[in-house]
C-alpha cells in the first residue's frame, strides 16, 4: 500500500527498526508505556460509557476514543513543540536525550498506514468474515454485492466528477487537484466504516434487514474500496498522453478483475486448505497447539496475497468466512470456543488503536498551507451525494427487480389455482378446495411476525424507503479511508491536502452522524427490539440455497469437514439427520448464534456422543454451566464479532 517511489513516506513513518524512538530500548519502552497506558485508559473508559446509555446514544465508543487521542496528542504537542521536531527532521541529530523524546512524540502523532494495513487490518477483516451470518447474508446477498460492488464504484466516479465541477468553477479557490488525483480521493473516501452505527443497532435490535445490509455492505465495501484505491492511484501522473490514459484505463479494468477474483479465489482456497488440514492432521487431543495452528490462518492468507500481488484485505475476508463454514467443525468445542474469543479480543484492540492512533496523528498533522476548507467543505458535500448515488438508485432497480419477480411468481401460482380449480370440479367441491388454496396462498404473502412490522415472505427482501434513508446515513468514514489519504500519491505534492481533508471528513461523519445514529433511528421509525426467535423461525421457511447447497454438500463438505457423512458437524439438515429427528429444525452451520432447542427425546446417556460444536454449548446449557444470558447472548442476530 506504501507508495515507496516518491520518498515521501520515510522509515520513521513506517515504524523501521533502527531509526529513532527503534534505536534504544529506552525509547521502545516509552513508546509502548505511553501508547498501552492509553489503550488502558481508552478501555476502561469504554466501560463506564456502556453503563451509561444516555451519553452512549450520542457519543459512540469510536468517537469517544478519538477525544483521547485528541487530547493525548495535544498534550504531546504542548511538550515538543513543532519546531524542536522540525530542527530534528531538519538534520539536527545530535545525541541528547531531547532527540529521543522529540523521535518517540513524533511516532505517538503519526499514523503509520504499514502498521495499520499489515497488523491492525488483516484480524479486523477477519472476523468481520468470520462472524457473518451466512444464512441472512445470502438472503440478502443481491443488494449486498451490489451497494459494496456497483455502488462504490459508483460512488467513487460521483466524487470525482463533483469535485472536478467544482474546482473547474473555483469553487475550491486555490486548491485545484487532478482529475486523477480526485478519483484516486473518491475511492479512498468511498470505503465505509460504520462501526457506530453498528453498535447502536446492535444495542437496540433493529430490522435484521438493515443491520445485514449495513454490515455486509461494510464488510465487502472496505475490500472493495481498497482494490479500486490500487488501482486509481496509477492513474496519477498519466493526464498528459491519450495514450497512457487508454493504458491506464485498461490497466484498471485488468488490475480490478484480477486482483478481486484472484483474492477471492485464494481466500475461499485457503480457507479450505485449513480444514483440509485440521481434518487430516487430528489435533483435538492437544488444544493448545491446535489453538497456535487455527489463528494462523488469520494472517498467512494475507501476507500470501501480498507476495502474489493480490488483494490481502479480499483473501482474508473470504478466508474468514470459509474457516468458519468448513475448519470450525474440525476443532475441538473448547479450541473452537477460545478461537472465537481470541479473535474478537484481536479485533476489537485493533481497532479500538486504529482509533487511537487516529486522534493522535490529529495533532500530528502539518496544516500549514494546506488546510484548504473550500475543498474540504466541497469534498464532504460530494461525499454526501456520492453515498445518494450509491444507495438510491440501486435500491429503486432491486425493489424493481424484485417486484417482477414477485408478479411472475403470483402469476404462476394463479396458474396452479386454475388447474386445481379444474381437477377439483369433479369432485364437487370446487368451492371449498379453491378457498383452502386462496387463504394458503395468502397465508404465504402475509406471514409475519406479531412481536415486529418485519415480514418474512419474499416480499419483506423489498429495501423501504425509511431502510433506505438509514443506509444512506450509515456511509460512515473511518480508518481505512485515512490510511489509504496516508499513502495517497504524492507526484505532484497533493497528498498533505488530501490527508487533511480526509480527516475532517472522518471526525465529522463518526461524531455526527455516528452520534446522532439513534435519532435517526427514531424518526425513520425503522424497527426496533426484534423477537429475534420469532424472526429466525419464520427466517427459516425461505432460507434456500438451492444448486449450490447441494454442490456444497455432497463434494465439498464430505472432503474437507471430519465425519461429515456420520455425524453431521457442520449442522446443515440432511435426509439422513432430518429423518432421524423428525423434525425440519434449521441449525445454522457452526454458529453458536443460531442454536436450535435440542430434540425432547435425547438419549439421557450421553457420555459416549462426541460433543461437535453444536452440541457441546446445548449440554453445557442443560448441565448448568452456561447461563441462560451467555447461552442468549451466543445465539443473537446482532452479534457481528465486536465484543
Amino acid at each position: 500500500m506504501v507508495d515507496e517511489n516518491d520518498g515521501s513516506v520515510t522509515a520513521a513513518d513506517s515504524g523501521v527498526p533502527g531509526y529513532g524512538w527503534t534505536v534504544t530500548e529506552e525509547g521502545i519502552s516509552s513508546y509502548f508505556v505511553i501508547f498501552l497506558s492509553l489503550l488502558a485508559l481508552v478501555l476502561v473508559l469504554s466501560k463506564l460509557l456502556h453503563e451509561r446509555p444516555n451519553v452512549s446514544s450520542v457519543l459512540p465508543e469510536a468517537g469517544m476514543t478519538i477525544i483521547v487521542g485528541v487530547l493525548a496528542g495535544y498534550l504531546v504537542r504542548l511538550l515538543v513543540p513543532p519546531d524542536v521536531e522540525d530542527e530534528r527532521s531538519n538534520g539536527d541529530d545530535d545525541n541528547g536525550d531531547a532527540t529521543e523524546d522529540d523521535a518517540v512524540a513524533n511516532s505517538l502523532l503519526s499514523f503509520s498506514p504499514t502498521l495499520f494495513f499489515v497488523a491492525l487490518l488483516p484480524p479486523i477483516i477477519f472476523n468481520s468474515g468470520y462472524h457473518l451470518k451466512r444464512e441472512l447474508f445470502f438472503r440478502h446477498m443481491t443488494p449486498i454485492v451490489l451497494f459494496a460492488c456497483v455502488g462504490t464504484a459508483t460512488s467513487t466516479l460521483v466524487i470525482a466528477v463533483l469535485l472536478q465541477i467544482f474546482t473547474t468553477s473555483g469553487i475550491t479557490g486555490s486548491f485545484r487537484p487532478r482529475f486523477s488525483e480526485l478519483l484516486t480521493f473518491g475511492a479512498l473516501i468511498s470505503a465505509t466504516d460504520p462501526v457506530s452505527t453498528l453498535a447502536v443497532f446492535q444495542a437496540k435490535r433493529v430490522d435484521p434487514q438493515l443491520f445485514y445490509l449495513v454490515f455486509g455492505e461494510s464488510v465487502i465495501n472496505d475490500a472493495v474500496g481498497l482494490v479500486l484505491f490500487n488501482a486509481c492511484q496509477k492513474f496519477v501522473g498519466h493526464e498528459n498522453s491519450f495514450e497512457k490514459v487508454t493504458l491506464a484505463v485498461l490497466q484498471f479494468v485488468v488490475d480490478f478483475l484480477f486482483s478481486f477474483v484472484g483474492s477471492l479465489c485464494l481466500g475461499l482456497l485457503s480457507g479450505m486448505l485449513a480444514a483440509l488440514l485440521l481434518k487430516k492432521v487430528d489435533m483435538r487431543q492437544t488444544g493448545v497447539l491446535e489453538l497456535c495452528l487455527y489463528i494462523l490462518v488469520m494472517y498467512v492468507p494475507f501476507f500470501l496475497a501480498e507476495i502474489m500481488t493480490l488483494s490481502g484485505i479480499v483473501t482474508i475476508l473470504f478466508t474468514g468466512i470459509t474457516a468458519k463454514r468448513y475448519a470450525a467443525p474440525n476443532l475441538s468445542p473448547s479450541t473452537e470456543n477460545n478461537a472465537d474469543v481470541l479473535f474478537r479480543v484481536t479485533a476489537h484492540l485493533a481497532e479500538t488503536a486504529i482509533f487511537l492512533e487516529l486522534g493522535l496523528s490529529v495533532f500530528g498533522l502539518s496544516s500549514y498551507g494546506n488546510f484548504h476548507w473550500q475543498f474540504i467543505l466541497c469534498a464532504l458535500l460530494a461525499c454526501l451525494v456520492g453515498r445518494a448515488a450509491n444507495i438510491y438508485p440501486i435500491t429503486v432497480l432491486f425493489n424493481r427487480f424484485l417486484w417482477k419477480e414477485t408478479t411472475r411468481r403470483q402469476a404462476g401460482v394463479e396458474v396452479e389455482m386454475g388447474s386445481f380449480g379444474e381437477t377439483s370440479r369433479s369432485d364437487g367441491n370446487v368451492t371449498a378446495s379453491s378457498s383452502r388454496l386462496e387463504k394458503l396462498v395468502i397465508s404465504k404473502r402475509s406471514s409475519s411476525s406479531e412481536g415486529t412490522r418485519t415480514s418474512y415472505s419474499c416480499q419483506d427482501l423489498k429495501i423501504h424507503w425509511n431502510t433506505a434513508h438509514m443506509l444512506w446515513f450509515s456511509g460512515l468514514r473511518g480508518a481505512v479511508a485515512y490510511a489509504c489519504a496516508k499513502t495517497f500519491p504524492n507526484s505532484l505534492g497533493n497528498r498533505t491536502p488530501f490527508v487533511i481533508t480526509t480527516m475532517v471528513i472522518v471526525l465529522v461523519t463518526v461524531f455526527l452522524l455516528g452520534g446522532t445514529t439513534e435519532v435517526v433511528l427514531n424518526t425513520l421509525d425503522i424497527d426496533v427490539n426484534v423477537d429475534e426467535e420469532e424472526y429466525m423461525k419464520n427466517e427459516n421457511d425461505h432460507l434456500n440455497f438451492g444448486v449450490l447447497n447441494t454442490f456444497e454438500d455432497r463434494y465439498v463438505c464430505p472432503c474437507v469437514i471430519r465425519d461429515y457423512g456420520q455425524s453431521s458437524p457442520s449442522g446443515e439438515r440432511t435426509p439422513s439427520t432430518e429423518a432421524a429427528q423428525g423434525q425440519s429444525t434449521f441449525i445454522a452451520p457452526n454458529q453458536h448464534e443460531n442454536i436450535a432447542v435440542p430434540p425432547a427425546d435425547m438419549p439421557p446417556n450421553c457420555d459416549q456422543i462426541e460433543m461437535t460444536e453444536i452440541s457441546h454449548p446445548r449440554m453445557l446449557r442443560r448441565m448448568g454451566y452456561l447461563s441462560a444470558e451467555s447461552f442468549q447472548r451466543k445465539k443473537s442476530l446482532y452479534d457481528y464479532g465486536s465484543r
